[in-house]
């Protein structure tokens, strides 16, 4: 490994069926099932053969009724699905997406804690606070909660949710047969939290995560999120910048937030989206990319679009240029892709139609079409000049995408001694150079 250091590699997928989203109109693409375990066994196990550090699960919780018909909305939950693949893997972790304003710290401190035992160490949460109006509607809200609200609930709610695992010690458990004791009951403890948001008793009924604490992920580009990470998170998963020195800049402007809040930035990995368009050479990848381009209505293009840009673009000609838009402070979704659809339709001077067409290939991440050497490449550049710890590869159809990027640019990048070519065989938390956390003292 470079400096005793590797590039880390998740494994990103979502139940629409890969990243582009025209995916599921690709003939490769096993569409009919989208709902069936088989799939996502399928692709938990070419991950796991690649040698990925984890699977990461995205989620939300509404359609986008825009363009419904055009693209699958279908969305598995994200905790159920993770312990299922549990029990089909043997060392890839398992990063499952949950949101804090619609859910319970204590419903989450359990359904992870019993991920985590069930894979042996191996389970992850990533937090988010959701972004859009319809979802909380599903929620008896009429709007979305203000962002920084979201994210001062959140706050306390990550409090809840460790004090709940710190709920017992490590050694609680006796199963001491001969005398009939199971447990000691003095090493369990209640928690009491009484806070602005939850008044929460404790403790938890299932033992301490055989990781302390699940890995905790946050999925952010906004200022507000990124702090927030920088206060709670292991992993970042981020949007990366342009280029390389701006990547950089955005690294180390994390990293000294980490930080300042008395964290070890060692111990906090920053790992941008990559979308990778891979064949065994450039032309051949290219071609893929140009089908993958053709499949794309101008419906399914526009409606997704004026989610991210908070504006119905439907009004207008396609061969227009965005409408002024809204200032970014005022954008209550997802500020850091709006910030980059905005900026970027000025720079690069797009007509809604092909701000469309790139964002359904990409959706915001760094994007390459090439061979494996090409892509191995671009992520050894980031990774080798401090501008990121690792990688969320953001597979464009699956499961053929992830077969791709495991034939043709992992063994490039083992090669080249940047990535792990076996499991340790630890827990994920150990698997990933983190610290095992201390217990928070509770009161007795």
């Amino acid at each position: 490994m470079t400096n005793g250091k590797r590039m880390l590699l998740g494994s990103f997928f979502q139940t629409f069926l890969g990243h582009h989203l025209a995916a599921w109109r690709y003939p490769e693409t096993k569409t009919e099932e989208v709902t069936k375990l088989s799939l996502y066994k399928e692709i938990a196990e070419i991950s796991e053969e690649g040698k990925f550090d984890f699977l990461f699960l995205a989620d939300v919780l509404a359609h986008n009724e825009e363009d419904i018909a055009y693209t699958p909305q279908i969305r598995l939950e994200a905790t159920t699905t993770m312990a299922a693949l549990a029990s089909v893997t043997k060392d890839i972790g398992l990063v499952a997406t949950l949101s804090t304003t619609f859910t319970h710290p204590y419903n989450v401190a359990r359904q992870f804690a019993t991920i985590d035992h069930l894979s042996g160490g191996r389970a992850a949460w990533n937090i988010v606070t959701t972004a859009h109006d319809h979802e909380a509607a599903n929620f008896g809200l009429e709007e979305q909660l203000d962002h920084s609200l979201r994210y001062e609930r959140a706050d306390e709610f990550v409090q809840v949710t460790k004090k709940l695992w710190d709920s017992w010690e490590k050694d609680a458990l006796l199963f001491d047969r001969e005398n009939g004791i199971f447990l000691d009951e003095k090493k369990i403890h209640p928690i009491y939290h009484e806070g602005k948001y939850y008044k929460v008793r404790g403790p938890i009924n299932i033992p301490r995560p055989p990781q302390g604490h699940p890995i905790l992920v946050t999925a952010s580009a906004s200022e507000k999120g990124r702090e927030f990470a920088a206060k709670h998170a292991d992993i970042l998963f981020t949007i990366a910048p342009s280029t390389v020195e701006e990547g950089k800049a955005v690294y180390n402007s994390i990293k000294q937030k980490v930080s300042a809040y008395g964290r070890n930035p060692e111990h906090f990995k920053i790992m941008p989206g990559i979308v990778p368009f891979v064949a065994k050479t450039e032309k051949e990848a290219r071609e893929k990319f140009e089908q993958f381009q053709e499949l794309i209505l101008p419906q399914l293009g526009i409606g997704w679009l004026s989610r991210y840009v908070d504006h119905d673009l439907s009004q207008y000609s396609p061969d227009d240029h965005l409408p002024e838009l809204k200032d970014v402070d005022q954008v209550n979704g997802e500020k850091g892709r709006f910030k980059l659809l905005s900026e970027l339709a000025k720079e690069r001077n797009y007509t809604i139609k092909e701000l469309a067409r790139y964002f359904v290939g990409t959706q915001g991440h760094l994007f390459i079409v090439g061979s494996g050497e090409q892509v191995a490449d671009k992520l050894s550049e980031w990774f080798l000049n401090g501008a990121a710890d690792g990688f969320n590869i953001k597979f464009p159809y699956f499961p053929g995408g992830v077969r791709d990027f495991v034939d043709h640019v992992i063994p490039v990048l083992q090669e080249r001694g940047i990535v792990q070519t076996e499991y340790a065989g630890g827990n994920l938390r150990e698997n990933l150079g983190l610290e095992y956390p201390v217990s928070q003292k509770l009161e007795v």
